[in-house]
């Protein structure tokens, strides 16, 4: 029988929504996440730049320099407990590679891409496979070839090239088919190690694109390095990539494991609001709308959402963040929404892009901590 009561509603699957979640599940919160679908960090590289987040952060309330680091250090062991663990820390500054044979700089980064950095590298081997679409294994090697040298890293790439059986009538294959035949067929995963092994003898990193399964949690990327005899650094290609679909199945299993109901697939018709109080939800699921009763509600659904203070973020954005005291949200007024409403992501105003991911986190972890403070009503016994 479904449960329609909870302590803390999230509305919204991106990073900020996941990161949300979990620190409320941390406060013992009970919790629905529920979303059309994931964000939009599983396109990308999910990579998180802090270098000078605390400044634009300086006009927004409860994302100050405490909680900046109080909230890395919260995502860092949630992403090592959920079994995709991310290396770095507030005051990391690391290069890891593209697909475009260019180098980012990155204070946290997935493990597996945070082990491109080039110094400390000798020798790397960029490997493309050749009937897979989306990676030129001889073009980024050029590239980070020059890039390293204008940056004075003597590291050596040089491009290696495989090829995969087919999977069924497909010949042609995308990075996904490849994940998700490695995830079914141990002997398909076999032939791969098999030929990367090959490739690799004489490296000590070996970049390829990713697609070491969509359900390899780090022990099981530990196994892959066993194999192969040497470190593997695994880029995002086209999206929706292979590591950001990974990230995001381990961050979901996790948050189940603690509790979580996680609604995905349908829409919030709308907010349940009386008076200064937000009761809940409506869920656009199928025959019959669902109603959802919660204690707090938290909205990272984005700043073009429809709802009540999505709306707002883009109509009321600014330099230093539109959301009120506390990180309530507000209506197109600026007059908080709702007492027990908060906002996180996207909507805290205009930033660089290089701070999505980092504002994602920041906010989200002290919207799921502030949620809380409401009050655990229907925690289970």
């Amino acid at each position: 029988m479904q449960r329609n009561e909870f302590d803390v509603l999230v509305i919204g699957e991106g990073l900020s929504g996941i990161t949300a979640a979990a620190a409320a599940c941390a406060q013992g919160a009970h919790l629905m996440l529920a979303s059309k679908g994931p964000g939009t960090f599983i396109l990308g590289t999910a990579c998180v730049d802090l270098d000078g987040l605390e400044l634009a952060l300086s006009g927004v309330n409860h994302c100050g320099r405490n909680e900046v680091e109080e909230s890395i250090r919260f995502f860092l062991e949630l992403t090592a407990a959920a079994g995709c663990a991310y290396e770095g820390g507030v005051q990391e500054h690391r290069l890891v590679p593209t697909i475009m044979g260019t180098f980012a700089q990155v204070s946290l980064a997935p493990r597996q891409l945070w082990k491109g950095d080039p110094r400390g590298v000798g020798r790397a081997v960029v490997v493309g496979i050749e009937n897979v679409f989306a990676f030129n294994a001889k073009f980024v090697a050029e590239r980070l070839s020059d890039h390293s040298k204008d940056r004075g890293i003597a590291t050596l790439y040089r491009a290696a090239a495989i090829q995969l059986a087919p999977i069924g009538e497909r010949r042609w294959l995308t990075p996904l088919d490849v994940a998700a035949e490695i995830d079914r067929n141990p002997s398909y995963r076999e032939a791969l190690v098999a030929s990367l092994k090959r490739v690799a003898h004489d490296a000590d990193l070996l970049i390829l694109p990713g697609v070491l399964g969509l359900d390899s949690d780090d022990e099981r990327m530990r196994c892959f390095e066993d194999d192969i005899g040497c470190a593997i650094c695994e880029l995002p290609t086209l999206p929706p990539s292979v590591p950001g679909l990974r990230l995001l199945r381990r961050l979901e299993s996790h948050l189940a494991a603690k509790g979580a109901e996680i609604c995905t697939g349908f829409s919030i018709q709308n907010l349940c609001l009386e008076g200064d109080h937000c009761t809940g939800a409506i869920l656009d699921t199928p025959g019959k709308p669902r109603t959802v009763r919660a204690a707090s509600v938290i909205l990272a659904s984005g700043k073009f959402s429809h709802l009540p203070g999505g709306g707002t973020a883009e109509a009321q954005s600014s330099a230093h963040g539109i959301v009120g005291e506390g990180l309530r949200a507000v209506n197109a007024q600026g007059a908080v929404l709702a007492r027990n409403v908060f906002e996180c992501g996207s909507v805290l105003g205009k930033f660089e892009s290089r701070f999505g991911n980092a504002i994602a986190i920041v906010s989200g972890y002290q919207a799921g901590v502030l949620a809380c403070r409401q009050g655990v009503q229907y925690a289970r016994a």
